[in-house]
């Protein structure tokens, strides 16, 4: 599943520890969410990591590392001809 799947999921269950009767519950949710919240980190931080060590092994081998793709930026709407042409040449 997608993490934002997983979140909508979570949110859905509308599990708050603070209104958990029976303290050990409250506790035993909470060190969940926590463990859950750094191994979730720590993933996003290996993958990272592991992309950087595929890039550089493709290096070695002399290919080439996977392309970094920018956003496009939002372009702006040129209600006219004169406009666009002004915007041209500048």
């Amino acid at each position: 599943m997608e993490l934002e799947a997983l979140k909508q999921l979570l949110a859905s269950l509308d599990i708050n520890p603070d209104e958990i009767e029976d303290k050990r519950y409250a506790t035993a949710f909470r060190i969940l969410f926590s463990i859950v919240e750094k191994q979730n980190e720590e993933m996003g931080f290996l993958k990272a990591d592991n992309q950087k060590f595929r890039d550089e092994i493709n290096l070695l081998k002399g290919e080439q590392t996977k392309p970094k793709i920018r956003g496009s930026k939002k372009n702006e709407d040129i209600s006219s001809e004169k406009e666009r042409h002004k915007r041209r040449c500048l």
